[in-house]
């Protein structure tokens, strides 16, 4: 590189840092929480759910109308609280999973889920479902707010 581009280049790598703070954008970071699967399945009488559950009476209710694939794990609702999401589906090959749960300002969390669902080169098998998972987490007197994506995954590789 030629000497006389020097002092351009280091103006430039400088020039980002003489920048009045008042000017610099605040970042909001979110804080995450960590969350453990206390139960999933693809059975369940239920129409599309996403709720926080903070108690045991209402987590029993819930419960019931569930079928898991394994025993649900224990909740000791005066620590913990269970977030619960179940969605209907037409077939079979799909499923849910919590991604993240945080709050990012504001005192709300955001629980975050994926809906994987078959990719068109799968052959799911017919009835219809209604897929959940259920997750606990340090007991938080805050409103929780869901947000879910669907994901096609594939069956066959190309």
């Amino acid at each position: 590189m030629p000497r006389r581009f020097l002092p351009l280049l280091l103006a430039a790598l400088t020039l980002p840092g003489c920048l009045p703070e008042a000017d610099v954008p605040e970042v909001t970071l979110a804080e995450a929480f960590a969350f453990e699967v206390v139960g999933r399945g693809l059975r369940a009488s239920l129409d599309t759910t996403e709720v926080a559950i903070r108690d045991a009476a209402t987590w029993a209710a819930y419960r019931d109308s569930l079928r898991p694939l394994q025993p649900f794990d224990s909740v000791d609702f005066a620590q913990e609280m269970v977030l619960l999401a179940a969605v209907p589906v037409p077939s079979g090959g799909y499923s849910i999973e919590f991604e993240t749960v945080e709050r990012a300002g504001g005192d709300s969390l955001t629980a975050a889920y994926i809906l994987s669902t078959p990719g068109y080169d799968c052959i799911p098998t017919m009835g219809g479902a209604v897929v959940f998972q259920a997750v606990r987490m340090a007991r938080i007197p805050a409103p929780v707010h869901f947000t879910h994506q669907t994901e096609a995954y594939r069956c066959t590789e190309r």
